[in-house]
């Protein structure tokens, strides 16, 4: 397994990752730019090694196997906060 299907892993299970990738993709959405080195640099943060070019790589990977998690649903649904109600 790679660093960064490793590090995918460790997201969807892991409630405190998942919102600090919505944070990541939310601030890299409003500035224009810096999803890629903003997850790179939490993934180093937590021990796994992957590249800004894997991050944009393997945006695709939403879907991917069985039933999207709520993780990945919230993603595709633009990262809207977990507690907001709507």
């Amino acid at each position: 397994m790679t660093d960064f299907q490793s590090f995918r892993n460790a997201v969807l299970a892991n409630d405190d990752l998942q919102e600090q990738v919505i944070s990541i993709i939310n601030t890299a959405s409003a500035n224009g730019s810096g999803m890629g080195d903003g997850i790179t640099t939490l993934a180093k943060t937590h021990g796994y090694t992957i590249t800004s070019d894997e991050v944009y790589a393997h945006q695709d990977f939403l879907g991917q196997g069985d039933d999207l998690t709520d993780f990945e649903l919230e993603l595709i649904s633009g990262g809207q906060d977990r507690d907001s109600g709507c």
